[in-house]
């Protein structure tokens, strides 16, 4: 604790004149102080200093023996934390500067009066102790602020840190021996949740505009590269009359919460997803389902009144005829169960290759290539996150479709790049085949709306899945083409990261 500025203050006098020593003595304990002890060394001074632990000590600077005044007066200021004044005959250049590196509280030169040397005890003890209440404030500042759960920094008027406590460096990765010192965007770079740079960081703002900015979200690059979302606000310093002395800025990693909100967002676009397909699928499940149905009972209600007429002719037309509605069916019902299966359940969302992903979709479809003598090429792919059942799906489904509506007497060239943005790559699987009409280009997405009839063999859900799939990936996906003939492009976007 700081001494209290009384009569009954301690002093320590080091003066290796007798003569001297013992004036100082007289005028203080007239004065009203007391004093603990003399010495004439800079040895016998320290240990002196710790047996009385004085108030003050008046020190001469020019001391015999292997420490001097000011060795002596730093010593004490470093073990004790015992103000010093200096008492000298003379000073020179060389010894003012090293004792000006102690941090004295004051000079008296010799000779002094008494209203001199009272003054200058008087001045030194009341420094010390504001010195201390200064210091005792600053250290119970200091520890509250560490014990916050929120990450603090501040800095000065230029934007230079100058304190960060505990829960800023656990959260950045610098500590405060490393950022210190250093601009606070280098330390706490921010970009917004879409992955741009601010062109101005937060506390730079608030020196700029002097105005407090609260709280909003952004995404922290930590010193190690990792990206992590936070909530910061930022405030302008100002001293006691008003003038701005620097910035605080404090923060929070909403890492935790940002996951549970994504999550939640995701379960939310699923469920407004589910409900306007429920609706849309209803009508074209009843509508798909009923020909076959119709065309079965049909001819089962034509075989029957046939073997109630006595059979004349093979009955093995209408039972194939049967067989194949019945086929056409079950191969509807099937897609119906993997289109529905896909739009539920859980992903599991792992870094996964997108070439590796296509190269094993081209084994899969190995049969189909060979047939048509198909081509596929694949440009430099890069790593999503995505579940791996699914992706493999998606580009099965657009490679497959790619092979089926090829131009006759064509042999299909079917494309597959990629292009990567900060949080997103997109793909691009190009084909040569029969394209798409202008107008038919937003329908083709919609179950079990077929662009060639039957025509071509398939269930009408192929494309619907691959948006499924998309949009259950946070994605987008749409097609491009020329026109009839002149092929397509399918497009389709996958997040880098996790998906917001």
């Amino acid at each position: 604790m700081a001494p209290a500025i009384t009569e009954n203050s301690k002093i320590l006098i080091v003066e290796d004149e007798y003569v001297v020593a013992m004036d100082l003595e007289y005028a203080l304990i007239n004065l009203g102080y007391t004093v603990v002890g003399t010495a004439a060394r800079g040895v016998e001074a320290l240990r002196l200093a710790e047996a009385t632990t004085p108030d003050l000590v008046l020190m001469d600077i020019h001391l015999p023996g292997s420490k001097d005044g000011i060795e002596a007066a730093e010593e004490i200021r470093r073990r004790w934390k015992i103000p010093v004044v200096f008492v000298t005959a003379y000073m020179n250049e060389d010894t003012v500067n090293r004792a000006k590196k102690v941090h004295p509280f004051g000079y008296l030169t010799k000779p002094c009066g008494p209203s001199a040397l009272g003054a200058a005890v008087e001045v030194a003890l009341h420094q010390h102790k504001a010195d201390a209440e200064v210091f005792s404030e600053h250290t119970w500042l200091t520890r509250m602020l560490s014990a916050f759960s929120d990450g603090v920094i501040a800095t000065n008027t230029h934007g230079y840190v100058t304190y960060m406590n505990e829960a800023a460096t656990k959260v950045t990765g610098w500590s405060p021996a490393e950022a210190i010192g250093r601009c606070v965007s280098e330390v706490y770079p921010l970009r917004t949740l879409d992955g741009k740079p601010l062109t101005e960081c937060r506390p730079r703002t608030a020196l700029r505009t002097s105005s407090t900015l609260h709280r909003e979200r952004f995404l922290l690059t930590t010193k190690e590269g990792i990206r992590i979302p936070v909530e910061d606000s930022a405030s302008p310093i100002e001293d006691a009359e008003g003038r701005c002395v620097g910035s605080v800025l404090t923060f929070i990693d909403v890492s935790e919460r940002y996951e549970a909100e994504l999550a939640h967002a995701r379960l939310t676009r699923e469920l407004q997803r589910s409900n306007e397909d429920l609706a849309r699928f209803s009508y074209a499940v009843a509508h798909d389902l009923s020909a076959p149905v119709r065309t079965v009972r049909g001819l089962a209600e034509l075989l029957k009144k046939r073997i109630a007429n006595g059979l004349e002719e093979d009955p093995s037309l209408l039972m194939d005829l049967i067989i194949n509605a019945s086929a056409g069916m079950q191969r509807l019902i099937e897609s119906l169960l993997q289109y529905a299966q896909a739009g539920r359940g859980q992903l599991t969302m792992v870094e996964l290759n997108a070439a590796d992903v296509v190269k094993t979709v081209k084994e899969r479809l190995d049969a189909a290539i060979q047939q048509t003598h198909a081509r596929i090429r694949c440009e430099d792919l890069p790593i999503v996150v995505g579940d791996q059942v699914q992706l493999e799906q998606l580009f099965q489904n657009l490679l497959m479709n790619a092979m089926l509506y090829r131009r006759p007497a064509v042999v299909p060239e079917i494309t597959i790049t990629a292009e990567t943005s900060e949080t997103e790559s997109q793909f691009s699987v190009r084909d040569n085949g029969e394209g798409i009409p202008p107008d038919r280009l937003q329908q083709i997405f919609e179950p079990l709306k077929r662009l060639h009839g039957s025509q071509i063999p398939g269930s009408g859900l192929g494309l619907a899945l691959c948006q499924t799939i998309v949009e259950r990936h946070s994605g987008r996906i749409w097609v491009e083409s020329p026109g009839p003939g002149q092929g397509s492009t399918f497009h389709f976007t996958v997040w880098r990261h996790n998906a917001p």
